[in-house]
């Protein structure tokens, strides 16, 4: 197994554990509304800011479901799927900064939004650093004799016979 096919490997099994992290939270959001909007959010439970929650959590289904399957069916996109991820949210993030958007709540679900961030970018970076180090391990197989020619070299090609038969 290549250093590559581990990384996708690794990549897919992150994705895929995205994909079941997002549908809980997609049933936080939905389900135990009032629960996560007084724990994790910490915000009034506003009928207006509780239907923004939902659909967060909506949408959380979603990713979580596309999570999956690309884990399972689509390995070799895993990589650029984490890579999106956090670009996403500092996309959103620039759009809420310049739109003048301040938090008052304590929103305590930041920290975890971080470490979730911070797997994304992990796992992408671990998977450039094995493509990498295949693509270089490729090129100096490449440049090593008989490489070139197809040919397997053997240090010793004669395999020596004892010719006197002595025992």
């Amino acid at each position: 197994m290549t250093k590559k096919q581990r990384a996708l490997r690794v990549t897919s099994v992150v994705l895929f554990a995205l994909g079941i992290l997002d549908i809980v939270r997609g049933f936080m959001h939905t389900f135990n509304i009032y629960w996560a909007a007084a724990t994790f959010a910490r915000i009034d439970p506003h009928p207006d800011a509780l239907i923004l929650m939902g659909s967060f959590g909506i949408s959380n289904f979603l990713t979580g479901f596309i999570y999956l399957y690309a884990a399972r069916k689509m390995k070799e996109h895993t990589p650029i799927l984490l890579l999106m991820i956090p670009s996403a949210y500092i996309l959103g993030a620039i759009g809420l900064k310049t739109s003048g958007v301040v938090m008052q709540s304590a929103y305590n679900g930041k920290y975890m939004m971080i470490g979730y961030l911070a797997v994304c970018a992990a796992a992408y970076i671990y998977y450039r650093i094995s493509l990498m180090i295949d693509t270089k391990l490729k090129s100096s197989s490449k440049s090593s004799p008989g490489a070139k020619s197809g040919l397997k070299t053997r240090s010793n090609p004669e395999p020596h016979h004892n010719e006197d038969h002595r025992p």
